[in-house]
């Protein structure tokens, strides 16, 4: 009976140090959007030219691939803001739904769902620098696996990038 005890103490304190955040890892902290990092965004906020073709799987260890199938797929401007947001949150799976406080971020941010062989489309995009990006991930008996894939692109006026998204997000 001493010993059951012992255990549902330690098993209530190890409890509450997770309830507590301890261990957890924190949120990054974003610059504030200014008037020329938000200025920076004009190019991205028109319609272009150019397209970005794809698809996103990961190949697990025994030769078993996983498709980004009815995920969703982010494009987002490559900018003072952008190159920040990705080093600091938009490139790691624990931080995937932080963004940026900046109102042309959150404008310019073009979305799809991939389909389900994890093959998705971005039409009319100006020429830019983008970081594209989606989740892959699946269940195990070892708990969920896998992460974010995605790179920073180039697109080019009336041309279309074709990529790969099959390593994690650098």
């Amino acid at each position: 009976m001493k010993y059951k005890n012992i255990f549902g103490i330690l098993g209530i304190a190890t409890i509450a140090v997770v309830m507590t955040g301890c261990g957890s890892i924190p949120s990054p902290t974003l610059n504030q959007p200014t008037s020329q990092t938000e200025f920076e965004y004009k190019p991205y906020l028109r319609t272009g030219s150019g397209s970005v073709s794809g698809q996103a799987f990961f190949v697990q260890a025994g030769g078993v691939v996983v498709t980004a199938a009815g995920r969703t797929v982010t494009l987002d401007p490559a900018t003072t803001t952008g190159k920040e947001w990705w080093a600091k949150a938009g490139k790691h799976y624990v931080h995937s739904a932080v963004v940026p406080a900046s109102p042309n971020f959150k404008k310019s941010r073009r979305k799809t769902i991939a389909d389900a062989d994890g093959r998705f489309k971005f039409r009319e995009l100006p020429a830019g620098n983008y970081f594209i990006r989606t989740d892959i991930t699946w269940y195990s008996p070892a708990g969920t696996q896998g992460g974010l894939v995605g790179k920073q692109i180039t697109v080019r006026n009336g041309q279309t990038t074709e990529l790969i998204l099959n390593e994690y997000a650098q």
